[in-house]
């Protein structure tokens, strides 16, 4: 038992039960409640408890493992006999149901251990893998014992030393979990680790500190656990079910038996490398192979001490082989784990070694950087699967690659020198280009992968955190990226390493921004961008295809309202983002504030907010936003020389969407509309957005703030990172209006704990800022906000 476990009490009785022992077990469970312990409690015969089992794999399954605490022994033992002789669960069925259920269960963890707070019972490698090689024994051998697996040749010496350790370390790490956290808690979460590591002996040295120590013998673990069981549970299915384990197919020095793939016997013969490789090749290559069976992995597990990376480079065939790895896409996920279990992958490439095991405390990475990374290639996979993306950009991106392996080399060393100081995108550059030559490709394609190793978090910076409108953002990207060969591998490598980082922050407005970025260099680069006079005529065209949508009696009242408005309002719409404005504005005439919405797609709802420019009015729009609990994911704000303001938002609630049925809608717009014509600004509430110890943990990172004026072409560059908190948009505005400067476009990134705002600010003439404006705004903001989060 450990601290806070359930406690299940098995009361075992004759048939009929009698009146007193009815009464002695309610007076005994009475006293256990009284004494504040959690007791899930049955009163059966030995012959119901058989029956309950027959149709309950979890009450079969807890059978197995009772123990005797006290009474009548002969009851006990006649359970144990039936249980032994008649099965409710036959051993073939039992195992079968028991590995569906651990696929299930590895299933909520996305299928790895490798989590930036991993489960320690439930997770892959956790105790709860260890538990099931215990009833898979039972059932199957009728021996639970892990010493049982080894006499039975199961599990060799080795490995049954490897399981009592895992076993031991996770147990005294669930037992500090349980008195740590003051509950039943089975998440190592980020709070508790540094009390933990200390309790388990770990010190920060030079190199790591106690935490990081304590994290990476965890992974270390459960990769030991996974690792074994597999082993394992291949083993025990052999003497479970012979019958249906098929002799395998031997081709040549390789086996293929069923879904996996492995060593025939005798093999491999040296050298060793090449072998080794051509099986990985084989796997790679053929979808029907899932992994490797029990042997091969126990023998690469071995194997992988006598590896070293100069054989890659003395050997023409095994760097053939790698290489054609890496070109197959839809398999690279299944081969290089496979690689990186039996200890292969770091052999090779000692720098993906480092990486083994590497957090990043932040809520924003979830996965360890080796697991992140094998996602990312997981992702890549997807790209070539028909189908599959939900994002159309993707497959015009895709039709551009005519080299998959470099893709899935960039997608390897992207992330490879983190926690090595200094900046790792330059860093893994420099491992890349090491690696190019080892592997033996010529000039340009070395240069090429350092060059996407370097800007691989280029694209996703500019599309959050930059005005997609503005023609110099469009064109210094198009610079950087070169043609649109390069601009299609960095996208993909883009979208596969985002959507790998933590899949609870990918939603379909980044990918929308990845798009409209992707699609506007690929129009620059292919020489098409606006010249003022082309501005001018596509001006004309789009005035003219609006009026031609309209109602011929709106007509010369849109013509009035838009000749109040400037010409990079026309630029920064769509067609049917036009069209929307104007027929809801004239629709409503009169009114003081006009507020509009509509579902957004692919994401999110859009607002449209007209009426008088008044001081404060951001303030009151952010105020009004965040008593709906609703998150501004995108601003532009527009100013007629009448003296209206034209605000545009892309909103999202906190599941990440919002009611899209006509009547949310209606109620949003009126609660908006009465907050904003309201006599005096409403205060929202300040504080961290979540409340949990995890986010806590980080409430204290660094406020950042930068000005800049080089950045954008029309505007100054206003950027804010901080602690994301409640109230964070209107302390921004509320400084930006002391200093009587203006808002026009903002853009909002939230990567776990930490956002990142964007504002494109002018001063209150419509001009960039100055020097000692910029020197103000910087040290107001950073005032304000290190004080409210004090």
């Amino acid at each position: 038992l450990f601290p806070d476990s359930d406690i299940d009490l098995l009361i075992l009785g004759r048939d009929p039960a009698t009146a007193t022992q009815h009464a002695f077990v309610e007076t005994f469970l009475t006293t256990l409640w009284d004494l504040q312990l959690q007791v899930g409690h049955s009163f059966r015969t030995p012959a119901e408890c058989m029956e309950e089992a027959r149709g309950d794999l979890g009450i079969a399954t807890t059978l197995m493992e009772m123990r005797f605490l006290g009474g009548a022994r002969t009851l006990v033992r006649q359970l144990h006999e039936q249980m032994r002789t008649n099965p409710p669960w036959p051993p073939a069925l039992f195992f079968s149901a028991k590995i569906a259920e651990q696929e299930a269960r590895h299933a909520r963890f996305s299928d790895t251990a490798y989590h930036l707070e991993p489960h320690i019972k439930d997770g892959p490698g956790g105790l709860r893998d260890l538990h099931q090689l215990q009833w898979l024994a039972w059932s199957g051998l009728g021996d639970g014992r892990l010493r049982h697996l080894q006499q039975t040749g199961i599990i060799d010496a080795g490995e049954y030393r490897q399981l009592l350790q895992a076993r031991n370390f996770l147990s005294r790490l669930r037992i500090g979990l349980h008195y740590a956290a003051g509950r039943r808690e089975d998440r190592l979460r980020l709070d508790l680790q540094p009390l933990l590591a200390a309790q388990l002996g770990f010190r920060d040295t030079a190199d790591r500190s106690a935490v990081e120590q304590l994290m990476q013998n965890i992974y270390r673990v459960f990769a030991s656990v996974a690792r074994i069981s597999a082993i394992a549970q291949e083993n025990l299915a052999w003497r479970i079910a012979p019958a249906a384990s098929s002799e395998p197919l031997i081709d040549g020095d390789i086996a293929l038996r069923q879904d996996t793939i492995g060593f025939a016997a005798g093999h491999p013969a040296e050298p060793v490398l090449p072998a080794v490789l051509k099986l990985f090749r084989r796997l790679a290559e053929d979808p029907q192979q899932r992994g490797l069976d029990a042997a091969t992995q126990r023998q690469l597990h071995a194997l992988r001490r006598h590896l070293r990376p100069q054989m890659l480079k003395n050997d023409p065939q095994a760097r053939s082989d790698l290489l054609a790895i890496l070109a197959k896409p839809e398999g690279v996920y299944r081969t290089l784990s496979a690689m990186h279990q039996c200890g292969i992958l770091a052999r090779l490439l000692p720098a993906f070694g480092r990486i083994t095991g590497q957090i990043q405390h932040d809520l924003f990475h979830v996965y360890t950087v080796d697991q992140h990374t094998l996602f990312l290639l997981r992702q890549v996979g997807r790209f070539w699967t028909p189908g599959h993306s939900d994002l159309p950009v993707v497959e015009e991106a895709r039709l551009r690659i005519d080299r998959p392996e470099l893709l899935v080399i960039a997608g390897i060393f992207h992330d490879i020198a983190k926690g090595q100081g200094g900046d790792h995108s330059r860093l893994g550059a420099w491992e890349v280009k090491r690696f190019a030559r080892t592997m033996g490709l010529d000039r340009a394609d070395t240069r090429f992968l350092a060059w996407l190793v370097q800007h691989h978090l280029d694209m996703s910076g500019v599309s959050q955190r930059r005005d997609l409108e503005d023609p110099r953002v469009i064109q210094d990207f198009s610079r950087m990226a070169g043609d649109e060969r390069r601009l299609s591998y960095l996208l993909l490598l883009t979208i596969a390493d985002m959507r790998a980082t933590n899949p609870d922050l990918w939603n379909d407005w980044k990918g929308m921004l990845l798009s409209t970025l992707y699609r506007g260099v690929r129009s620059e680069l292919q020489h098409n961008p606006i010249a003022p006079k082309d501005r001018r005529a596509l001006l004309r065209a789009r005035k003219r295809d609006l009026l031609a949508a309209l109602p011929t009696q709106i007509q010369a009242p849109a013509q009035a309202l838009w000749r109040t408005l400037g010409s990079d309002y026309f630029m920064r719409y769509s067609h049917d983002e036009l069209l929307w404005h104007t027929q809801n504005i004239l629709q409503h005439p009169g009114q003081d504030t006009l507020v509009f919405a509509r579902p957004r797609q692919p994401a999110g709802t859009e607002l449209l907010i007209y009426g008088r420019d008044t001081p404060g009015l951001f303030l009151r729009i952010t105020s009004a936003l965040d008593k709906q609990s609703l998150s501004i994911l995108d601003a532009r704000i527009d100013t007629s020389v009448d003296g209206h303001a034209l605000d545009s938002f892309i909103v999202l609630d906190e599941s990440h969407a919002f009611a899209h049925s006509p009547d949310a809608q209606q109620d949003l717009c009126e609660h908006l509309r009465t907050i904003i014509d309201g006599e005096a600004v409403s205060v929202p509430r300040f504080g961290l957005r979540h409340h949990g110890a995890r986010h806590r943990f980080f409430a204290q990172n660094p406020v950042v703030v930068s000005v800049d004026n080089a950045a954008l072409q029309r505007y100054t560059l206003l950027e804010v990172t901080a602690a994301d908190r409640l109230g964070l948009l209107y302390q921004v505005g509320e400084v930006l209006l002391a200093l009587h400067l203006s808002i026009h476009g903002a853009k909002v990134s939230t990567f776990g704990e930490r956002v990142e705002d964007t504002f494109f600010i002018l001063d209150e003439n419509g001009r960039k800022l100055a020097e000692t404006q910029r020197e103000r705004l910087r040290s107001a903001l950073l005032d304000a906000l290190q004080q409210k989060a004090a």
